[in-house]
Parts: C-alpha cells; structure tokens; sequence
C-alpha cells in the first residue's frame, strides 16, 4: 500500500475485500443502551477497600455488581483474566460468588494479591509497624530507580524518603499488615513524584496550563519530607478506616500470575467470565506504571521493562510484530483494511503509521487467542462479559465490541448482546482525526 506494499508479514491481513460489515448484522440487532451504567465505567465511585488502589483503568464495583445481577446465577467460580487489582474479585466476593483472576503485569497483580489477602490484618499492627517506619527512617543517598522516567519524576530527595521508608518496614510478604503497609508506599509514590498518568505514559506537565481545568501537571512541585510521610500515613489511615469493610472472601480468591491468551487454568474449570481487556489505544501499562514497577522491585533494569513491554497485549505502538497471526474474521479485517487505506490516503501521513496498523493487527490478533481460551475455560452454557471501548483511526471508526463479537462467534463462542454504557471522546493521540467512541460490555455465552 503506497510506500509500504503489502507484501508479506502481518501486513498482507490487511487485504480484505470491502462488502458489507458482517460485524453490523452480527450485533446491531442486540445492542441495548444502558446510560445508567456509564458512570460504571470507569474509576469512580470507588468506595471503601476499592479506594486503596488508584488504578487509573479499573471499572466501578457497581458495573460488576449489574452484571452479576443479569446473570442471576454462576454455576463455578467467576474468572477476570485481565485482574488488574482485582476490582471484580471483590466485588464478586461481596456478592458471594468465587472468583480467580489472572494478571501479566506484576504491580497490579501483587497489588491485588496484598488486598485480597488482608482479611483478618490487625489495623493497630498495620499503623504502629507504619509509624515505627516513620521514626526510624533516614533519607537513602544517591538512590537510584532503573526506569526512564525516574530521573524527572522523582527528585533525589524524593526518592530518598521513599526509599529510607520502604527499608525500614519489614519485608514484604512477612505479615498481612507488613503487605498493606508497602502497598500504602505504593500508592504514595505518584502523588509525591511530579508524574501524572495520562495516555500513553507518563506526564511532565505543568500544573497549572492555560484554559485546561482538568488533569493538572506537577511539575516543577515541591515536596518535602512532611509530605512523603503524610502521603504515606494518609494511605495507610484509609486502609486502617476500610478494613472492616472488606467482603468475606471464600476461598482459593486470588490473582494468578499468566496471560490471558494462554491461560494457566484448566478446560472447562469457570463458571464465567467478567473482563476488561485492554482497549487498542496506544496506552503502554509498562510506561504509565514504571515508577510503581522500579519502586517495588519488579522490574530490575530498563532491559527487564523493554521485556515487559513487549510480553503485553499488542494494545500500544511498542507491540513486537505478529508471529503466525490467528486473525482470520472477515468482518474484522474489512474494517482494517479500510483504516489501512485511510492511513496511506491521509493528506499528512503519520509518522507512526505503520506501528499503528501494526498494533491494530496485532491487538485483534492477540483478541482472537484471549477469546479461544476464555471458550476452552468456560463450563458448557457459561457467560462471558467483556468491558470494551472502541477508538477511531485516520477517521475510521474502529468497533472494538462488534469486532470482538464476530470474533467471539468464530470461536465458537455466541453473542447474547451489547451494553453501551456511555459515549465519550477518543484518546488524545486519535483527536487529530476526527471521531469519538465508546464503552460497552460484550455479553457472550458458550454453547451449552
């Protein structure tokens, strides 16, 4: 195509015919507008428990509690194989139904794993071993984090305090509250660093810009050893608040280190599937929580992030290139076609055209493989829910949830129907081209 023909590789997919979208006829009938739920959608109205983790791409326990409540009964324990830090577990927990999680990314899955675990933690314990910390810290000298972003994000004195904390608490994984209180410092790292979370990575941003009211930058804040500990104690005063208000969790509840397109979970094991994928929006989770994975040990060099980055979902333009792609779906491959053809047609090209298309592909791909294990884990006659948002490309609408939907029934699994929860603007990066999306959740069944 243009300058780059389409010739051999992944990009030889992308030579579908252009008929009618079979994904329209597939979904478009069962499509049912639940605006009540929008709010759901995302972080908020995240209460007691949910709030000790400010996971920027967690969904409201009230959307898997709607769920839940449409299902009426799970016949077997519910699996969320992207976890993140295990929002559907508790919420599923509180309703009383068994559930398992699966997570690839190491901060939210032992994230996750230290809430999930903490029934029964003394909350005097938790806030004297905290306080102990604070008296008996000192500053770390010349500290070090292994990750881009560290040397901007974090000033050495910053980090220092951070680092002096982290040492003077006891060792992770020797108590339920030693696990809360590392979780605490956690969570403490972002608000004190001058990083925001927005898009694909990390923000420099000003704090205060020009005819924007949302989203503030911190750069340039200062920060001192009265707000390192105050971020920290305050962190821990909400778990300690919050701890009686965690769900009886039954057991075997916990978060599974794997990936979703091979999941280490036997055939037919599940009674149901509640999900939310990443979206195909260019966000790079191994950049957005660099400073969250440094700080807590779980990556080790910049080499061991590059290796994250690209054991991922292919949903960010670092995806590594298709080996023996699955994607097949008609309908799928029409609609990247057209963005394909958009791209080599737009008046100014992007410069990072190709590594769009090819996280395009790529993410799909990848959605072929995740959706053929959540059919090989699921008992016969069980559901599935997938929370997805859909994104537009060069101008092209790119329906994530019918895409999915055909996908899904060329696996075998059926599509029961669509959710849409709100409507909302597409990423920044996308903005240039025109068009908006959507959220919805994709309700599929397997066969009985």
């Amino acid at each position: 195509m243009g300058s780059q023909p389409l010739s051999t590789g992944w990009r030889s997919l992308l030579l579908a015919s252009d008929e009618a979208d079979q994904a329209e006829a597939l979904i478009d009938p069962l499509i049912d507008v639940r605006a009540h739920l929008g709010v759901m959608a995302g972080p908020r109205r995240r209460g007691p428990v949910y709030r000790w983790l400010p996971y920027k791409e967690a969904f409201s326990p009230g959307l898997v509690e709607a769920i839940l409540e449409h299902w009426k009964k799970i016949d077997g324990p519910l699996l969320d194989q992207f976890a993140g830090v295990g929002t559907s577990l508790l919420a599923a927990a509180a309703s009383g139904v068994p559930a398992l999680g699966v997570e690839l990314l190491a901060y939210p899955r032992w994230a996750a794993n230290a809430v999930l675990g903490a029934a029964g933690a003394d909350p005097t314990a938790l806030l004297e071993l905290s306080k102990k910390a604070i008296d008996l810290s000192t500053a770390v000298d010349q500290p070090m984090l292994p990750v881009p972003a560290a040397a901007w994000a974090l000033p050495p004195e910053v980090l220092g305090r951070l680092v002096g904390l982290r040492e003077a608490l006891p060792r992770r994984g020797s108590s339920r509250e030693a696990n809360l209180a590392h979780l605490a410092l956690l969570t403490a790292v972002e608000p004190v660093s001058q990083a925001v979370k927005d898009g694909t990575s990390l923000r420099h941003r000003e704090r205060r810009r020009a005819g924007r009211t949302v989203r503030p930058g911190r750069k340039n804040q200062l920060v001192t050893d009265g707000d390192v500990e105050g971020a920290f104690r305050s962190a821990v005063e909400r778990m300690v608040d919050d701890l009686e208000h965690l769900p009886l969790l039954p057991a075997g509840t916990r978060v599974l280190a794997g990936d979703a397109r091979c999941l280490p979970i036997e055939a037919g094991a599940v009674g149901a599937v509640l999900t939310s994928p990443p979206y195909p929006n260019r966000y790079d989770y191994s950049a957005v929580y660099q400073l969250e994975l440094a700080f807590g040990g779980f990556v080790k060099s910049n080499q061991d992030l590059r290796t994250v980055r690209r054991s991922l979902l292919r949903s960010h333009l670092e995806a590594p290139d298709l080996d023996s792609p699955a994607l097949r779906d008609p309908a799928c491959l029409q609609v990247l076609s057209r963005v394909a053809r958009a791209a080599d047609g737009a008046e100014k090209p992007d410069r990072q055209r190709g590594r769009a298309l090819r996280m395009l592909v790529g993410y799909f791909d990848d959605m072929t493989r995740v959706l053929s294990e959540t059919r090989r884990v699921l008992r016969p006659g069980a559901p599935a829910a997938l929370v997805v948002g859909t994104q537009t490309y060069f101008g092209v609408p790119v329906p994530t949830d019918r895409m999915l939907g055909s996908i899904a029934e060329g696996v075998g699994l059926q599509v029961e129907g669509l959710w849409v929860l709100r409507h909302k603007r597409v990423a920044v990066q996308q903005r240039a081209h025109g068009g908006g999306g959507r959220e919805s959740v994709l309700l599929l069944r397997r066969p009985a």
